[in-house]
C-alpha cells in the first residue's frame, strides 16, 4: 500500500496513524478462514498462492507472474523494495491486510519509535527480506503472527535471487502479542547470517491476563527450503508472561516432514533470559540427522514454571551454562 522500487534516501515518519482498515469485512476474509470473516462460497486466496507456488517451481519470467482483478493476494503495508537509505519512525501502523513493515533487497534500513498493531491474518511486523545493515530498535508489536521474520525468500525463487539477510540489529522492542518476538523464516531459502537482538521486553498484558508471544526466538524451515541460518544471538529478555516455546528450532515447520534440502543452522547464542511465566518446552530444537543444529550456546537463562524439560534432538557443539529450569540447575 505504501511502496517504492530503486530509490534512495527516503522515509515514513511523523506521529499520525497509518491505518490500512483491513477487517473482518475487508481483505482479512482472503485468508479462507472463518475466525477472519470467511463463510463458504466466499473467494479466498488458495488457488492463487497455488499459483505463485507453481509458477516459482517451474521458473515462470517474474515479470509473467501477474494476478490482478479477480484474485485474492492481500498486500504488504509499506514496502521498500530494492532502496537504499531508508527510515520508518514514529509512525502507528494499524490493521493490516497482510505483513506490515516488509523491505525487500534493500540497504540501511531503520525501523524506529514506531508501533505495529493489527490482529489479524499473516500480521507480521517488520520482515526484512534479503536486506542487509538493518536496526529494528524501540518498536512496539501488538500482532497476530510474528513481531520480527528475518527472511531472504522462498524455495526456488529464494535459491535464484541468492541474497542473504545479514546485519539485522533489533533493540529494546516491546513484543505484546505475537508468534515470536524473534523470528528467522520460514522463508529464509537465501540464507540469514549475523543477527542480533537485545533488551526485549515480552510484558504481562492485564487486558488479555497473560502475556501472549508464543516464542523469544523461533529459527523455523522445512526439509524443502534449503538455505543457511548463522550466527543469531538474542540477549537480556524479560519475559514475566506465558510463552509456548521461548527458545525453538524446527525443521518442522506447518508440517513438514519430508524433502531433501534442509537449512544449515548454527552458531544460536541466548544469553540472561528471565522467563517467569508458564510455558511448554523452555528450550525446543527439533532438527535432522541430516542437518544437525551446530553451535548452540545457553548462557545465564531462566525458566520458572515449564511442564516439559528441554528437549534437543540432533545437536552438535553445545554449551549449557548456567541455565535453570523450574529452580533445578541444567
Amino acid at each position: 500500500m505504501i511502496y517504492a522500487y530503486g530509490q534512495h534516501d527516503i522515509a515514513v515518519t511523523g506521529r499520525g496513524v497509518l491505518d490500512a482498515q483491513a477487517d473482518d469485512a475487508h481483505w482479512w476474509p482472503w485468508k479462507g478462514s472463518g475466525k477472519y470473516g470467511w463463510e463458504p462460497g466466499m473467494p479466498n486466496e488458495y488457488a492463487d498462492w497455488a499459483t505463485l507456488q507453481r509458477w516459482g517451481a517451474e521458473g515462470v519470467p517474474v515479470a509473467e507472474r501477474v494476478l490482478g482483478a479477480g484474485h485474492c493476494l492481500r498486500p504488504s503495508f509499506v514496502q521498500p523494495h530494492s532502496c537504499e537509505n531508508v527510515l520508518i519512525e514514529g509512525v502507528t501502523l494499524r490493521n493490516s491486510a497482510f505483513w506490515n513493515i516488509h523491505p525487500v533487497l534493500s540497504r540501511n534500513v531503520t525501523v524506529r519509535d514506531v508501533r505495529v498493531e493489527c490482529e489479524g491474518p499473516n500480521s507480521d511486523g517488520c520482515d526484512p527480506d534479503s536486506c542487509e545493515d538493518v536496526t529494528i530498535e524501540r518498536v512496539v508489536f501488538a500482532v497476530h503472527d510474528d513481531c520480527i521474520a528475518v527472511k531472504s525468500g522462498r524455495d526456488e525463487d529464494g535459491w535464484r535471487v541468492g541474497v542473504p539477510s545479514r546485519r539485522i540489529r533489533i533493540r529494546d522492542c516491546v513484543h505484546l502479542s505475537g508468534g515470536a518476538a524473534v523470528a528467522i523464516g520460514s522463508e529464509m531459502s537465501g540464507g540469514v547470517h549475523d543477527v542480533v537482538a537485545r533488551r526485549l521486553r515480552l510484558p504481562f498484558d492485564p487486558d488479555l491476563g497473560e502475556a501472549s508471544v508464543a516464542s523469544v526466538l523461533n529459527v523455523k524451515s522445512t526439509p524443502t527450503r534449503g538455505g543457511y541460518v548463522r550466527d543469531v544471538r538474542v540477549t537480556d529478555v524479560d519475559a514475566p508472561g506465558w510463552t509456548y516455546v521461548p527458545f525453538e528450532v524446527t525443521f518442522q515447520y506447518a508440517g513438514g516432514t519430508g524433502g531433501d534440502r534442509p537449512a544449515e543452522v548454527s552458531r544460536l547464542s541466548a544469553e540472561r533470559w528471565s522467563v517467569r511465566g508458564r510455558c511448554e518446552y523452555p528450550v525446543r530444537v527439533r532438527a535432522l540427522a541430516a542437518a544437525p543444529v551446530d553451535g548452540v550456546r545457553l548462557d545465564r537463562l531462566t525458566f520458572d514454571d515449564t511442564a516439559q524439560d528441554m528437549l534437543l534432538q540432533s545437536v552438535t557443539d553445545l554449551s549449557v551454562r548456567r541455565v535453570t529450569v523450574n529452580g533445578r540447575p541444567q
